[in-house]
């Protein structure tokens, strides 16, 4: 057996029902206060100013600093040999510029280029 009972009622009867305070009064005193102190802040608004503090405390949150290190690229820096002095031709992983290495790409297999499957006489 399933009973089901509607009531239809504003918020503010449902309110005064459960014997809540009306706080209709201290939220309207609320937003016009919120509105006085956003208005003038937004009188002495520094643009640059609001960037870089917020910017600073941006760098110094966990989720950045995971998204940092988790971009970061390794680069290796060949060693010097014994004399001090690069080899030729032997430049650092992903530096650029005449004796760069190159990114080695993977070539296709002759495997890849089958003909046309042959006939299978066994299942005819």
């Amino acid at each position: 057996m399933q009973i089901k009972i509607e009531i239809d009622v504003k918020p503010e009867e449902l309110r005064r029902f459960l014997g809540l305070p009306d706080v209709a009064g201290l939220q309207e005193d609320l937003m016009s206060f919120v509105r006085d102190k956003l208005g003038a802040a937004a009188e002495t608004l520094d643009p640059s100013s609001f960037v870089k503090d917020n910017l600073q405390s941006l760098k110094a949150s966990a989720p950045w600093q995971r998204l940092v290190s988790a971009t970061k690229v390794s680069v290796k820096v060949a060693e010097p040999s014994a004399a001090g002095v690069r080899r030729a031709g032997k430049s650092a992983r992903g530096a650029t510029g005449a004796g760069a290495a190159r990114p080695k790409v993977p070539r296709k297999r002759a495997a890849a280029r089958k003909t046309a499957p042959k006939p299978d006489s066994a299942g005819s």
